[in-house]
């Protein structure tokens, strides 16, 4: 059946990744007064959880539900265009690169679909589940997979250029610049490559690497499951810092202005200075942030989710509560921010568009 809009109850209870709850004590957001201060400007219900990242291109909104489907929105109003079956529930992010939308799937497949018609281009069997995220540059997508491998796949034959072997399962979304491609893995590694699939330097956290790297300033910065937020030289992996969190880092950094914000399952959102990891302010929520930040500098603010069931704005000086909007379920998903709305999904079935 056509999904239809609808607009979730409020008092859904709230589950919590993990099966818990969270630790007695932590203090609430001091300006609790500013919550469902914002109202979405329109829902879309699927059929199951968004725990990954949306992607918008020319008024369109792509989502991947749990319930198998790609789906294609309008931006502005929600309204229905498109879903796209696939065999299993779809935990990565989709990437838009030119007239393609490109997803992995549980289902051990990378998809390649049309943008506009919902139409398969071609399907990509790797040996394992892909909750990578895949990045589409110079005609190739590169994506990981559950099967230990980073791929590269030509977006116009299907064919693969390569595979590196990684020795542990990918689901860290690579980073792609002119001469190297960066992932975490499983294993606890960071794994620079170069162009033909060369190992250029390895990096190794104490844990598991799930959180996807970002690049300034020549250095790359990434979590991982140890708790501590790394800064490696682009070219040698060498640590320039790191900075120890309270819990395991799941969430993907984003840099500012010489500023890294990234979540910790600590409960925290942190803003850490980019050429020392020291800690310029934290922002604390009543659960796990595993969401990944997204700013605008526009409004000079942070956004992101937590299992707390929140979407979270902060002013990006000081880490004050601009607004927060309760969903029904916990928010794993990560933002995405078009024409000053925010993009996002819940556990609770839900996709929010959210003004800014």
């Amino acid at each position: 059946a056509q999904a239809a809009q609808a607009t979730p109850e409020r008092d859904t209870p709230m589950p919590v990744a993990g099966g818990t709850r969270p630790q007695a004590g932590r203090s609430a957001p001091a300006q609790t007064g500013l919550q469902n201060t914002v109202q979405p400007l329109w829902t879309f219900r699927c059929e199951d959880e968004i725990r990954s990242k949306p992607a918008v291109l020319d008024g369109t909104v792509y989502v991947g539900a749990y319930d198998n489907n790609l789906y294609a929105l309008n931006a502005n109003d929600g309204v229905f265009r498109w879903k796209y079956p696939a065999t299993d529930g779809i935990a990565s992010s989709p990437a838009v690169f030119k007239n393609d939308v490109y997803i992995g799937s549980v289902d051990q497949h990378l998809y390649s679909i049309n943008r506009h018609t919902g139409k398969l281009q071609w399907r990509f069997e790797t040996k394992g589940a892909v909750y990578s995220s895949p990045m589409a540059e110079f005609e190739y997508v590169f994506f990981g997979s559950d099967d230990a491998h980073l791929y590269a796949v030509n977006i116009n034959t299907a064919l693969e250029l390569w595979k590196a072997q990684a020795h542990a399962p990918v689901r860290s979304s690579p980073l792609v610049t002119d001469k190297y491609v960066y992932f975490g893995t499983e294993g606890g590694y960071v794994f620079c490559m170069d162009m033909r699939g060369e190992t250029v330097w390895q990096f190794q956290a104490k844990r598991a690497v799930t959180s996807s790297p970002t690049a300034s300033e020549d250095m790359v910065f990434v979590g991982s499951m140890d708790g501590t937020v790394y800064a490696l030289d682009a070219n040698s992996g060498w640590a320039i810092w790191r900075t120890r969190t309270g819990r395991p880092v799941i969430s993907s950094p984003v840099v500012v202005d010489d500023v890294v914000y990234i979540g910790s399952a600590d409960g925290k959102l942190y803003a850490l200075d980019v050429f020392s990891g020291r800690q310029l302010w934290v922002y604390q929520t009543d659960g796990q942030v595993s969401s990944s930040p997204a700013v605008l500098l526009d409004t000079e603010a942070a956004y992101f989710g937590s299992t707390d069931g929140y979407v979270y704005s902060v002013s990006l000086k000081r880490g004050k509560l601009r607004w927060r909007y309760k969903t029904g379920g916990y928010v794993i998903s990560s933002p995405v921010i078009a024409d000053n709305i925010v993009f996002i999904g819940s556990s609770d079935h839900h996709f929010y568009a959210l003004p800014a």
